[in-house]
């Protein structure tokens, strides 16, 4: 008997194999709040310990979820002030002994944004519920439009770091964060490629420990550390092969960063229900 077009077209995706159907990893956990369901940004909270920050991707309102490092649900904090087109991910940073959440308005999938943006907002405090973004700086590429979904900060030279996600071999870029009063969008640096074929997948996160002397690449299929020297160029630093950690398989594996410590990296997945992990480093 001849099943039917339309429903063979039904029944086709029962077959597949579908990414909600991965089991948690080993040392895994689930994150508790289920709002958080497209988890693309993180971050490790730059005053208190054991706590993360993290941030859905486009396509929601604003809001910075709380997380313990085992996914519990330490509550959300809505975010007001400015427009946000493509939020991908987050960096933290420190002036004048304050704390700083740094929100990556950087995705920009088909390549045809003429800037893109961070906005900063003070870190909220514990119980805070609503948080207002006190400067947004813009900036745009030398060298064409390009989608991102990794950005950090180097502690040391008050720049933060922007790393694309599509090319072959990655670019990195640098914007300094003081002209961030700048009226019009500011021209970043282009830095340095990655090696080709460093990297397995595209890139979803990028951090940098606060000494500036590792820097850690998120991908979907992997994550990838480079050592740094003190005052070694990022241009010599890339020019080397990362070191490659074992990374589970995950559901889309899009949010990254060091702990406070830079002694483990903590690794969540996109899609319900999201997966959050911790992958210890050798410091030796």
């Amino acid at each position: 008997m001849r099943i039917p077009l339309l429903l063979t077209a039904l029944l086709l995706p029962l077959g597949c194999a579908p990414t909600h159907d991965l089991p948690l990893p080993e040392g895994a956990f689930v994150v508790e709040d289920t709002r958080l369901s497209e988890m693309s940004g993180l971050e490790a909270s730059p005053s208190t310990p054991d706590v993360f920050w993290s941030v859905n991707d486009s396509g929601s309102f604003t809001t910075l979820f709380r997380l313990g490092p085992r996914g519990e649900a330490l509550g959300r904090v809505r975010v007001r002030g400015a427009w946000v087109r493509d939020a991908e991910t987050l960096a933290v940073w420190r002036e004048d002994d304050q704390p700083w959440l740094l929100i990556g308005d950087v995705g920009d999938n088909r390549a045809w944004r003429g800037s893109v943006a961070v906005h900063g907002l003070r870190e909220p405090a514990a119980g805070e519920t609503e948080a207002r973004i006190a400067w947004t700086l813009r900036f745009r590429y030398p060298d064409g439009s390009r989608d991102a979904e990794g950005i950090t900060v180097d502690h040391r030279r008050g720049e933060l770091l922007v790393l694309s996600k599509r090319e072959a071999a990655p670019r990195l870029y640098r914007v300094p964060l003081a002209a961030r009063d700048t009226p019009e969008p500011l021209l970043a640096e282009f830095i340095a490629e990655l090696p080709p074929h460093a990297l397995d997948g595209e890139v979803t996160g990028l951090d940098l420990t606060k000494d500036g002397l590792r820097l850690a690449v998120l991908t979907y299929r992997g994550l990838y550390v480079w050592n740094r020297h003190p005052g070694e160029h990022w241009t010599s630093v890339l020019q080397r092969m990362p070191v490659s950690l074992d990374l589970p398989r995950l559901r889309k594996a899009e949010a990254m960063a060091f702990d406070r410590q830079g002694e483990s990296i903590f690794v969540g997945s996109e899609r319900l229900p999201a997966h959050f992990l911790s992958l210890p480093l050798d410091r030796g």
